[in-house]
């Protein structure tokens, strides 16, 4: 008689002792309650702050999905992971996957806040941790006084050095279910060879001697080979992306236009995983490069929205401090801000503001005036030169990294006659800023 799947395993069982999913005590995945069974906890004290984590940053969803991978069911060796790379494509596996897409989606967005939420994250995680850990703990020193386990570490050592009771050798078993089974075996695949499943195997037949007598035993006819699929898939799936990019690249900007074309690369990728498991099979191959679209997904979409799909060269020369606009905008390119083609007079004050989504913004101001620099960098780096421009000589101040946002002054060069103020504003998103004097 079997089993009934639906009811929890005896306690002191070692299905009850190993940490599984739990089939009884079953949300979505099974994961929350195979941690309360296994913790000793109530599995609300796992679901509540890992919805809460899911929700203020993603990485309540990284946690689960990585954990419904990688725990099997109750009752069960094999874990989603490992059907996965084995190319058995189920729908367990595939949600549990695209709850870690999503998470780390939203993980990368949240990276761009400044405030507290990631580390909150963090914290929130640790405590429950060590909450699971400490119960884990003492249920294990409360069943050691009572179950006839030993309870100090004297008597527990004095077991554990015990010689071990005699066996019997082991029956001879075929080959492993990761390792290539020898010569007549097709080559292996991931977790074994093509023509056999988990506890397939025939007995191993050792090496006949001279005296023996018979035949060897006949080895279990080859099952045909399956179709591979991963080959295909990745090609339509490249294919769908570009077209994709193609259609938006001259209408959209770049984060824009990349998550049209990766997103389209993986709703391919998703019908191929429904496909294959009627037809053919997929490797792990294919699970890495779900994966990695994925991660450039999340990472597209965090681009900023000015960074267009077009380089452009411009130059702003105006004629007078009149002529000289509050805003000038480019939006991937090299562009460059001359103010000197002008004079200030001795108290006048310019100011203008330059934006800038990648490439490199250049402002050249005069000598006589003093400049006060307010700049905002997405990533990338600024820098300051004085006249001898192009020199290493001249560098006088250079900065750079992720998210920086600084504002510096700088004198007018000495022996230059005295100017007005000229006040900058600069934006960069992913690029080069550069303020010289004429």
């Amino acid at each position: 008689m079997t089993d009934d799947l639906t009811t929890e395993p005896p306690p002191g069982t070692a299905a009850a002792t190993r940490l599984s999913r739990s089939r009884r005590h079953k949300v979505v995945g099974g994961v929350c309650g195979g941690f309360g069974r296994y913790y000793n906890l109530d599995p609300v004290i796992f679901r509540v702050p890992l919805a809460v984590l899911s929700v203020i940053g993603g990485l309540g969803l990284v946690a689960y999905g990585i954990a419904w991978l990688l725990i099997p069911f109750e009752r069960e060796e094999e874990n989603e992971g490992r059907r996965l790379l084995s190319g058995r494509v189920e729908g367990p596996g595939l949600t549990a996957l695209l709850f870690i897409v999503a998470g780390c989606g939203l993980l990368l967005a949240s990276l761009g806040n400044r405030g507290p939420s990631t580390w909150f994250s963090v914290m929130l995680l640790g405590a429950l941790a060590a909450a699971a850990y400490w119960s884990r703990r003492r249920s294990e020193s409360q069943g050691a006084g009572e179950g006839g386990e030993p309870g100090d570490a004297a008597t527990a050592q004095v077991v554990a050095e015990a010689p071990p009771e005699a066996q019997a050798p082991p029956a001879p078993l075929g080959p492993s279910w990761w390792q290539g089974g020898g010569a007549g075996w097709r080559r292996p695949y991931l977790w074994g060879p093509e023509d056999a499943e988990p506890g397939d195997y025939p007995p191993t037949v050792p090496p006949a001697s001279p005296s023996a007598a018979g035949p060897p035993a006949p080895r279990r006819p080859a099952e045909p080979r399956e179709l591979r699929l991963g080959g295909l898939l990745f090609l339509l799936a490249a294919g769908a992306c570009l077209v994709g990019s193609a259609v938006a690249w001259e209408h959209q900007p770049l984060g824009t236009t990349l998550v049209i074309g990766l997103s389209a690369a993986l709703i391919v990728y998703g019908v191929g995983f429904v496909v294959s498991a009627f037809v053919g099979r997929l490797g792990g191959g294919t699970v890495a490069a779900v994966i990695l679209t994925g991660a450039l997904l999340a990472g597209a979409s965090v681009l900023p929205d000015n960074i267009t799909t077009s380089w452009v060269g411009t130059q702003w020369r105006p004629e007078s401090a009149a002529a000289v606009t509050e805003r000038y905008e480019l939006g991937t390119g090299d562009g460059e801000l001359d103010l000197t083609g002008f004079e200030l007079d001795k108290g006048e004050t310019l100011s203008t503001t330059v934006v800038a989504g990648a490439g490199q913004i250049r402002v050249l101001v005069p000598r006589g005036a003093e400049v006060t620099v307010h700049t905002e960098i997405d990533a990338g780096a600024f820098t300051y030169q004085s006249p001898a421009s192009g020199t290493w000589e001249g560098l006088e101040d250079s900065w750079g990294g992720l998210g920086q946002e600084r504002t510096r002054s700088y004198p007018a060069e000495p022996g230059a006659e005295p100017g007005g103020d000229v006040e900058l504003w600069l934006d960069m998103g992913i690029g080069h800023v550069a303020v010289e004097r004429s």
